[in-house]
């Protein structure tokens, strides 16, 4: 077990600046050589660099440049170097170079360095890549990652003595397990990371009672954001718990007593393709759907339809999905709302869960692990409710 991925005796603040310097440097030398491309190159002294970066990047936790320079580097060993493919490469290279630089420089929120500053968080099995990404976050606002192999057992005292515990789930996962520790000794604190196909085949029991998940694709501050709102979920748990019984009262007049086995969903987008997609997709999977493009019409159909659950994007002209989620909130009707936001606009979560929203997703997502969060919270809200 290791307590961080940063090098023992380096302090945070020098490796992240350590990071930042190798990122900019990166941007700057990569612009150069493809614009020398077409000039006279010298291969043997590019094929040297690809090698220097491929080694620094891996050190670093830069996975993905360790990767295309070893490919750069390779077709520049070739008699004959493809030029067109070594341009894809470099290319490749000045953006991934570009965007991990411009992923640090994005500040992480005060509240949200406030709640994690000291926590402890458990990361159990997860992939080498992930687990040096995830410590690296919690670095940033003084947190206290502890790496743990897979096959250590979450109840062990080490691992529930950490305020947040993340598993990576696999296909080897074991299902009872989790229940037993989300029942138990992980109650409130446990996250899971993993493929959503795996995510998706958990029992329901585990799906409905974890914290949150973190799926496929997450960025550094998304995690660091679920994490927050995980260690602060006791507050939302209580507003959720004081709204359950509006949110399925209307559900109680027209269904048996039970669960909600169809749930009535409003997807609110000024994005016609985004509004399609996913009114399809809900549909698809057996939930009853209304889209509505603005604002104003949404406020009239949750009024009248009363839906379990509202998708609202979060930037639309007129009335916003502040607007929207605020009047929901100020009239008491019975809704779940689920905010859209786009990447880098993690205020955007934090002032929608001020307003009394209940989840969110970032934009780009995957479309199942919109369903996945739906039937999620479905299920944690009929089970106070019940």
């Amino acid at each position: 077990m290791t307590t961080t991925g940063i090098p023992e005796g380096i302090p945070v603040s020098e490796w992240e600046g350590l990071q930042q310097l190798f990122l900019e440097e990166g941007v700057e030398r990569s612009r150069e050589l493809l614009a020398g491309l077409d000039k006279r190159f010298d291969a043997v002294q590019m094929a040297r660099q690809m090698h220097d970066w491929a080694g620094s990047s891996g050190q670093l936790g830069y996975h993905d440049i360790t990767e295309l320079a070893r490919g750069a580097e390779q077709l520049l060993r070739e008699v004959q170097v493809p030029k067109s493919d070594l341009r894809r490469r470099l290319s490749d290279l000045l953006l991934t170079f570009s965007e991990l630089r411009d992923s640090r420089i994005t500040p992480v929120p005060d509240h949200v360095a406030r709640v994690l500053r000291g926590k402890r968080v458990a990361l159990v099995g997860l992939p080498p890549e992930q687990a040096d990404d995830t410590c690296a976050a919690l670095g940033r606002v003084d947190a206290r990652p502890r790496i743990f192999p897979a096959t250590d057992h979450l109840e062990a005292e080490s691992i529930c003595e950490c305020d947040l515990v993340v598993v990576h789930v696999g296909l080897e996962t074991d299902g009872a397990g989790l229940q037993a520790a989300v029942e138990g000794p992980a109650a409130g604190k446990l996250l899971l990371d993993g493929d959503l196909r795996y995510l998706l085949a958990l029992p329901p029991a585990v799906q409905s009672l974890v914290t949150d998940y973190l799926a496929d694709n997450w960025e550094p501050e998304e995690v660091l954001l679920r994490m927050a709102l995980a260690i602060s979920r006791k507050a939302t748990a209580a507003s959720v718990a004081a709204r359950a019984p509006e949110v399925f009262a209307c559900a109680a007049a027209e269904e048996p007593r039970g669960p909600i086995t169809i749930p009535r969903v409003v997807v609110v987008d000024d994005d016609p393709i985004i509004l399609a997609l996913l009114r399809s997709t809900l549909r698809n999977c057996g939930m009853q759907c209304e889209a509505v493009d603005n604002g104003t019409d949404a406020l009239r159909l949750i009024r009248g339809e009363k839906p379990h659950v509202v998708v609202l994007d979060v930037n639309m002209p007129g009335l916003d999905g502040y607007e929207v989620l605020s009047a929901i909130r100020a009239e008491k009707l019975p809704t779940l709302v689920m905010l859209v936001t786009a990447r880098q606009q993690e205020h955007d979560v934090l002032r929608g869960f001020q307003l009394g929203a209940d989840d969110y997703l970032v934009k780009p997502f995957n479309p199942p692990e919109l369903v996945a969060r739906i039937k999620r919270l479905v299920r944690q809200t009929a089970k106070t409710a019940a």
